[in-house]
């Protein structure tokens, strides 16, 4: 037996009833991260987190459910998410490199046959994405054959596996529940697909292609952590918006727009209309609004989805959140000028955004933990040899974690000439995640000129060189 789980296993025997009682109404669950991205995990439940786990000197964690309930759990180690299922009296232990993450992960402990299987169900999900690449091979009838015959097959193989390791009623109800509606998802990006690339198959969908719509629950508490059932129901709304578009009177274009403002509210209405459970509601359209808040392309836009929010009954904490969202947007809208914005320079001094613009000026933002800053900014270094008379500045988004940005500046050799971190504000941390790849050209004066590219788009030198032209 594995060292870990021998340590694992005596921690909690302590706590265990004879085999004589009942069965506990808690439940553990421990592991080890290899290779963690951060110093610690999260572990969720219906949408609400139960705590975090900080990792110990040799990257293991462990904690005790207190009244834990048979269900999905999510156990997340940014970037990285995954469902496990708990049921009381368990003892789980999981493994995983995040080299290779869904690979690598293991379970073992009592309830680990049903959880390396929910792991299997996971990377087989993730099969149908190879399938769909190849969506034009399939005309809509042999693609319903397809995607059926991949469901009957997972499902007589959880018939198979659950015979031989005896898993509970419940247990294989719910992983049906996930087969099922990991089909019905295949379907709603299939069709998204065909009626925007294909079109010449979008009229030979066979009747009976969406029945599935019928018997939908879209408000399935015991599936909010599956990836599955959430992707559904976002995929579901799209392809919604699209025929509401069509008459709307709205250009086909702005159709198939998803981050148009009309095509998002449009979403954010049927959302509403169709789910009321309370965490799966507020999760979904705040992701709708998201899309649409970071995309906008004026003002009025981010105010119309702000409307439409609130008109949804969004709770004021949430609704005050995406205000922030759309404060940021702001200044990425052409005409905005940036030059009252603080930053702090390598030295610790608080300086504007205009005593450091003399020139036509890009701005990228980066944090000391997304992983692609390096990368980042290497290409910045070719664009700054390329184009000399641009100033490249970073600006760092660690709000208030100055020793970790110059340290990692120090450590990467960045130039410090260039490099700023945000000052404090009173906008939260987490929204600028949104905008890390996002890019800003700003002429000499500070008014911006653009602000809807991104560093990895494709047209980044040709809008940089456009620009420069103006």
């Amino acid at each position: 037996m594995p060292a870990l789980l021998v340590l694992f296993l005596n921690l909690i025997m302590t706590g265990c009833k004879s085999s004589g009682e009942n069965l506990p109404d808690y439940a553990y669950v421990g592991g080890e991260i290899l290779n963690p991205t951060l110093n610690y995990v999260i572990i969720k439940y219906r949408g609400k987190t139960l705590d975090t786990l900080k990792l110990d000197e040799r990257n293991r964690f462990s904690y005790k459910i207190e009244n834990a309930e048979n269900g999905l759990y999510i156990i997340e180690h940014k970037p990285e998410t995954q469902n496990i299922y708990i049921t009381p009296g368990d003892s789980l232990l999981l493994r995983a490199n995040t080299l290779a993450f869904d690979e690598s992960l293991h379970f073992s402990g009592k309830g680990n046959a049903k959880n390396n299987f929910m792991a299997e169900m996971f990377l087989q999900d993730e099969n149908n994405a190879q399938f769909l690449l190849n969506f034009h091979e399939y005309e809509p009838k042999a693609f319903l054959l397809k995607a059926d015959s991949i469901k009957m097959e997972r499902m007589n193989n959880l018939q198979e596996v659950s015979i031989k390791k005896d898993f509970p009623d419940e247990f294989n109800e719910l992983a049906e529940q996930i087969i099922s509606y990991e089909n019905y998802d295949l379907k709603e990006r299939y069709t998204y697909l065909v009626n925007k690339y294909y079109k010449e198959y979008s009229k030979q969908f066979p009747p009976g292609f969406h029945d599935y719509r019928e018997n939908v629950d879209f408000n399935s508490a015991n599936l909010q952590c599956s990836p599955g059932y959430k992707r559904f129901l976002e995929n579901y709304l799209i392809n919604y918006s699209l025929s509401w578009c069509a008459d709307s009177g709205l250009d086909i274009s702005d159709c198939y727009s998803l981050t148009n403002a009309e095509n998002v509210k449009s979403r954010l209405r049927k959302a509403g209309e169709l789910v009321q459970e309370p965490t799966i509601r507020e999760r979904l359209l705040e992701k709708i609004a998201v899309r649409g808040i970071v995309t906008a392309k004026n003002r009025e836009d981010i105010i119309s989805i702000l409307k439409e929010l609130q008109s949804q009954n969004l709770n004021e904490g949430n609704l005050e959140e995406m205000r922030q969202l759309g404060t940021i947007q702001l200044a990425y809208l052409p005409g905005t000028f940036l030059l009252d914005v603080p930053l702090i320079n390598m030295a610790g001094e608080i300086v504007k955004l205009e005593e450091i613009i003399d020139a036509p000026t890009v701005i990228f933002l980066w944090s000391v933990y997304n992983e692609g800053h390096e990368e980042e900014h290497e290409l910045i270094d070719r664009y700054r040899k390329k184009y000399p008379e641009v100033n490249f500045i970073g600006i760092n988004l660690d709000l208030a974690e100055e020793p970790a940005w110059r340290v990692t500046v120090r450590q990467h050799n960045y130039d410090p000439e260039t490099e700023f971190q945000l000052a404090t504000t009173q906008i939260k941390k987490e929204f600028f995640s949104y905008f890390l790849d996002k890019i800003l050209f700003l002429d000499s004066s500070g008014e911006v000129q653009v602000g809807d590219i991104y560093l990895s788009s494709p047209e980044f030198e040709s809008r940089l060189v456009a620009f420069l032209n103006l």
